[in-house]
């Protein structure tokens, strides 16, 4: 799957203020990023900001003496509504994932495995627990006010920069998280990152067992799990559904 250009040459060298973000839809393993990412801005002494924390003394990006920043995950692949100083450059990641899969772990998360608080969240797992999952995943596409079709679709129409943009996928990390870390870190200017990728390997080497599955927040991560839960009429629907974006990141063959 080659959907991202050589990590080594595309970015060019750090001149002034840097802003890194990195754009993930939910279920694309967004709170590992935040984790990863938040490490990974402490140690080049970045600001890091997220929907998941606070603001580093209550500041917004780049208000602080610290102008270097990286702001994850950004749960949509539209950018429109960020913004950053004139005189930041700014590096972009997209993380995606095959939506096929995407479509499996939002339904077990919502009918199994996040917590629920109301009676309309339980009345909305109760009725999901009712179904099968080829019967939600097909009817989530003609219910859905925003279907993942139109998620991915600023990244389809994007043309990329490949000096400030690179596409990273959620399977690579899983299955070869070292090449998939020699990808992302290059915004942020390491000196050493032929080192730093080999210790952040290391330090995340249990964070990606494929082993089994459970009903926990991280039930199982393997590539391509919508085959063994779908139906292949279920499957061929995707398909067709997603032809442009399977197309787009090799996902289709």
């Amino acid at each position: 799957m080659s959907v991202a250009t050589d990590a080594k040459s595309k970015f060019r060298p750090r001149t002034g203020n840097v802003c890194v973000d990195v754009h993930a839809l939910h279920k694309s393993a967004t709170m590992f990023l935040f984790k990863f990412f938040r490490r990974l801005a402490a140690k080049q002494h970045y600001d890091f900001y997220s929907e998941n924390n606070d603001a580093p003394n209550g500041e917004g990006p780049g208000s602080g003496n610290q102008r270097n920043f990286c702001r994850c995950p950004i749960r949509t692949f539209e950018t429109e509504h960020l913004s950053s100083d004139a005189e930041t450059l700014t590096h972009r990641i997209f993380h995606v994932r095959d939506p096929r899969d995407i479509l499996v772990s939002e339904f077990f998360s919502l009918a199994w495995i996040h917590p629920t608080e109301g009676s309309r969240l339980n009345d909305r797992r109760q009725s999901l627990q009712n179904m099968t999952i080829d019967q939600y995943i097909l009817e989530q596409s003609e219910k859905s006010r925003w279907p993942l079709e139109k998620k991915f679709k600023p990244l389809i129409e994007r043309k990329l920069n490949p000096e400030l943009e690179t596409i990273v996928t959620y399977e690579e990390m899983v299955t070869d998280f070292p090449k998939w870390v020699e990808k992302v870190q290059p915004p942020f200017g390491i000196r050493f990152p032929k080192i730093a990728a080999l210790k952040l390997a290391w330090h995340y080497r249990n964070e990606f067992n494929t082993a089994s599955e459970s009903m926990t927040h991280k039930r199982r991560i393997t590539p391509g799990d919508h085959r063994e839960k779908l139906k292949p009429s279920t499957i061929d629907h995707l398909n067709q559904r997603f032809e442009k974006v399977l197309t787009r990141f090799g996902y289709l063959r």
